[in-house]
This record gives C-alpha cells, sequence and structure tokens, in this order.
C-alpha cells in the first residue's frame, strides 16, 4: 500500500516538516526548541531513508523476473555488455524441453512452480559472479565470465543433470542448452545469434548440451 501511495506521502511528510520548522522559528519561541528540532531531524532521516529503500526497491523491481526472481531480459543485456568489455565469457541459453506439452498436462500454476525450480537449480549451480536470467517464456540465460569453454561445459553439463534427475521421471522435464564463447572482436548481436543456434540444435536432439564445434555454423 505504502508503495501505491509513496509519492504522496512523501511530499506531505515534507511539507508537514518545513512547516514545523517554521513553526518552531518564527511562532515558538519555548525551552522546547531543541526537542522539537530533534524530531524534525529524525523525521528527515526516517524520510530520507524510506525514500531510498524505495529507489533501491523500484530499482531492483525492474530488474528482476517477477516468477522466478531471477534477473530479467533487459538486465541481462545491459551485464553481457558490460562484461564482454572486462573479460572472456561464455554465453548460455536454456530451454525446457516440451514445456507446453508439461503446461497441458499438468496445469500452468504446476507449470509455474517447475519453472521456479529450474531457476533455482541454476542459481545453486552458478557463481554470485555469473549473471543468471530469464530470457523469456521457457527459456533462462547465463553468463559466464572469466571462464574457459571446457570450464562452462561443465557447469550447463552438471545442471542438465541434476534437472534430468530431479524432474525427469515425475514430469517428463529436461533441459537444452546451446553454449558459445565470446570470440575475439565478436560483437554480441553475433554472439546471440551464434548462441540460439546451438540452442536450437540441442532442442532438435533434446536433453543436450550444444557448443560451438558441435554443430556447423553456416547452417
Amino acid at each position: 500500500m505504502f508503495y501505491t501511495y509513496a509519492a504522496l506521502i512523501l511530499t506531505a511528510s515534507g511539507v508537514i516538516i518545513s512547516l514545523a520548522g517554521y513553526y518552531l522559528i518564527f511562532v515558538c519561541h519555548t525551552h522546547y526548541e531543541l526537542l522539537v528540532w530533534l524530531v524534525i531531524s529524525a523525521s528527515l532521516i526516517v524520510t530520507g531513508f524510506t525514500t531510498g529503500k524505495l529507489i533501491q526497491r523500484l530499482n531492483l523491481t525492474s530488474h528482476t523476473d517477477f516468477l522466478t526472481g531471477l534477473w530479467n531480459k533487459r538486465y541481462f543485456h545491459s551485464k553481457l555488455d558490460a562484461t564482454k568489455k572486462k573479460t572472456q565469457l561464455c554465453l548460455a541459453l536454456i530451454d525446457v524441453d516440451d514445456f507446453k506439452k508439461i503446461n497441458n498436462i499438468y496445469g500452468h500454476v504446476k507449470g509455474d512452480m517447475l519453472l521456479s525450480e529450474v531457476a533455482h537449480i541454476l542459481q545453486a549451480n552458478t557463481r554470485s559472479s555469473d549473471i543468471v536470467a530469464r530470457w523469456g517464456g521457457d527459456e533462462f540465460a547465463i553468463i559466464l565470465a572469466d571462464t574457459s569453454l571446457a570450464s562452462a561445459y561443465e557447469v550447463v553439463e552438471r545442471i542438465r543433470h541434476k534437472v534430468e534427475n530431479i524432474f525427469h521421471a515425475s514430469y517428463g522435464l529436461t533441459i537444452s542448452v546451446g553454449l558459445i564463447p565470446l570470440a575475439p572482436g565478436q560483437n554480441l548481436r553475433e554472439l546471440l545469434v551464434k548462441t540460439d543456434q546451438a540452442l536450437y540444435k540441442a532442442k532438435m536432439l533434446k536433453n543436450s548440451v550444444i557448443k560451438i564445434g558441435d554443430f556447423d555454423e553456416s547452417k
């Protein structure tokens, strides 16, 4: 409720504090002046802190996915661009195999729960320095910074195995992954296109990880 009327509440607080200060200086000349000033100062501190937390929360909300709690696609793009300028990286695009079929069988509520659980596995098996995001629908993306292709492959293979072991027997749920390292001089669009091509090949096989060298990039 507070966030709905935050602008009005904070504006009103500023007006009240200003009027209190005016009253203290020009109207009320008593020995309670110091106490009133302390109250005003405390009010300003609380208002400033509340405003800061509000801005922080709004910033976080604008960059996170509501369902999974992962970063959203907009934030992911900004971090991908920033990370590219600093370090070697690998990009993984992940798709939940036949997720539409899973939704049809178990319902959308269960489907959302499964997506959230997959998101948790992605986070639990990556580093805090990696960027894990919901790419859209049943797709996820991971930026693995300062990571060789071999190391990145180990990470996503471990994730794929965990998802299969936990969900395949009960729900037939598996994931497919496209994994590409950023090549020297390669721009982000080219990296995304190559990774999407790898994911497409992986989805054809299902429950697999396809990396550069595993497919003909010209097709």
